[in-house]
């Protein structure tokens, strides 16, 4: 939450700076930022220390802890960072306005291990003074280049919705508006999402970029815009994005490439590390719809992305057929170095059959491949038929290099799957296509431990009174269609011609329909069509017949 102005609320001082700067600090050190690293403006542990001194008269050393706990971690390691080797005890007395004892020293230390205690955080040491030396080390994992680009930082704040970037006086709450020139000569500012800084490396979150108009942002996947919003006439020529950087190892903005192709100086010095992940991680898409293997398991269009943490540490990556063990490519590089594409720049192409992807160390799993594949299916979804679905075809499209047989596929009502086979040079590969299609199911009445009734697809489900008493929901899944549909219940002869509307079903809030509201229909005219209208055609999806007086118990012998 970004620091008051003074003037509306107030200066911020005492119990409440120490409110505002807990929920950061906090998030900072759960991430792994070592607390004399934080990026914090150097005046902020300072106030914080004055304000902890302020608020320990009254609730003691250890209250202040239990209430404030990055604070009394952040404050107490900054104290000691800038103190130096020896004793730091003097050093903090003086920056939180209490009296130099022994004894004080001793709470302190105290409330020192009890915060980190209370935030999860090693103690790292024997005793308390160790532990706060051992916290008052920076972190040896920034780069002495990155380091200087991200004082830039210290003391500001945005406010993303027209206001521009601020630097507050954390004594007196006052806010300026800052110009691009004073934060600091980097062209990359990053801010959370309550416009506090986001700290030396990024959170694998929703994140404030402001950069350069006349540059690119780059990172090692197509990362997703949420909101570009707009900033103050002083920041012209700048822009201000949300990005959601979940996935990403890194984010660095540079120069866009000259109108020939030729690209410019890349601009890598601006390169912003993103936390949160420290092992490799595959990236796959989504399956192609309808496709599967014999086994059942998911096909897809394109190769997966391989994505390695950041640092210097160096991992090889392989892909091999999953049958034979053939390497089809082979990379070791760095974290830095990588590019999620790199390891399928020299594989012929396109890619078909089942594929085990390494990484060493740390992963290993298999995907099935069909590239450039398409399928487009006709009706749908498929809808009950009187004899199971209706009749349905596929038309199977290969990407050039690939051919498939048959290369159109007709399905009858009974029919639900097909298979094709695909060839891509000396790979056969042998897949199922099944066109999306209604399915429905009986969910158990909520607390009776019941279970789910398998999916059901041949025809209108078949129900009875008996059912109904039952409880429970009728779950309806149908591909393609975004709104559930409402249910018309109509009464019937038996032989499926309708009579008419007697009742309409919407469904829940998770598009469920509860089948005890039907009870007093069915009892009434003993048989009902359940149906639903999807493209203008309505379609009976179940039947219910028989009545349920053996189960009312207010029904006479």
């Amino acid at each position: 939450m970004p620091v008051p102005v003074s003037g509306k609320s107030g200066a911020v001082s005492g119990g409440r700076l120490l409110d505002l700067l807990e929920p950061a600090w906090r998030r900072e050190l759960a991430a792994g930022v070592a607390a004399a690293g934080l990026d914090a403006a150097p005046d902020l542990p300072l106030a914080a220390a004055r304000a902890l001194g302020e608020r320990s008269r009254t609730l003691s050393a250890g209250g202040a802890a239990a209430r404030w706990p990055a604070c009394v971690i952040v404050a107490l390691a900054h104290v000691a960072a800038a103190a130096g080797p020896g004793s730091f005890w003097p050093a903090w007395h003086r920056a939180a306005g209490l009296r130099a004892t022994r004894r004080a020293a001793g709470e302190w230390g105290g409330a020192f291990l009890a915060a980190l205690a209370a935030l999860g955080l090693p103690a790292a040491g024997a005793t308390a003074d160790d532990a706060v030396r051992a916290h008052a080390v920076t972190s040896g994992r920034d780069d002495p280049g990155e380091t200087a680009g991200q004082g830039q930082a210290a003391g500001l704040r945005l406010h993303p919705f027209g206001g521009g970037v601020l630097r507050v006086d954390p004594a007196s709450g006052q806010a300026r508006a800052v110009l691009p020139e004073e934060a600091g000569g980097t062209r990359l500012l990053a801010f959370d999402a309550d416009g506090e800084p986001a700290g030396r490396e990024l959170p694998a979150e929703a994140v404030w970029v402001l950069y350069p108009a006349d540059a690119e942002l780059r990172s090692d996947i197509q990362f997703r815009t949420l909101v570009a919003s707009t900033l103050p006439l002083t920041w012209r020529g700048w822009r201000l994005v949300q990005l959601d950087l979940r996935g990403a190892s890194w984010l660095a903005v540079g120069d866009i490439p000259d109108p020939d192709g030729e690209a410019a100086a890349r601009g890598d010095g601006e390169r912003r590390v993103v936390r949160g992940r420290t092992k490799p991680v595959l990236r796959t898409g989504l399956p192609i719809a309808g496709v599967t293997t014999a086994a059942g398991d998911p096909v897809f269009s394109g190769p997966p992305q391989v994505l390695l943490p950041p640092g210097r540490d160096r991992w090889r990556v392989e892909a091999r057929r999953a049958q034979s063990g053939a390497v089809l490519a082979s990379v070791t590089a760095t974290g830095d170095a990588w590019h999620p594409d790199a390891l399928w720049r020299n594989v012929p192409r396109p890619l078909l059959g089942e594929l085990a992807i390494t990484v060493t160390p740390g992963l290993r799993r298999a995907v099935v491949l069909a590239e450039g594949l398409g399928v487009t299916a006709y009706p749908i979804p498929r809808l009950t038929s009187a004899g199971g679905l209706e009749p349905a075809e596929a038309v199977i499209s290969p990407p050039p290099g690939m051919t498939v047989s048959p290369a159109a596929v007709a399905y009858g009502e009974q029919a639900l799957t097909r298979e094709i086979t695909c060839v891509a040079g000396a790979v056969t590969a042998r897949l199922a296509v099944t066109p999306p299609h209604i399915r429905l199911r009986i969910d158990p009445e909520p607390g009776s431990g019941g279970a789910a009734t398998p999916w059901h697809h041949a025809g209108p489900l078949r129900l009875t009174g008996d059912d109904l008493w039952r409880g429970g929901a009728l779950r309806i899944d149908l591909p393609g269609v975004a709104v559930p549909p409402r249910v018309t219940i109509t009464a019937g002869n038996g032989g499926g011609a309708a009579a008419g509307p007697l009742q309409v079903l919407d469904p829940t809030g998770d598009g469920r329909y509860p089948l005890r509201r039907l009870l007093d229909t069915v009892t009434a005219h003993g048989h009902a069509e359940l149906t639903i209208a999807v493209g203008g055609a309505a379609v009976t999806i179940a039947t219910v017949s028989g009545t349920s007086h053996g189960n009312d118990p207010w029904a006479m012998a």
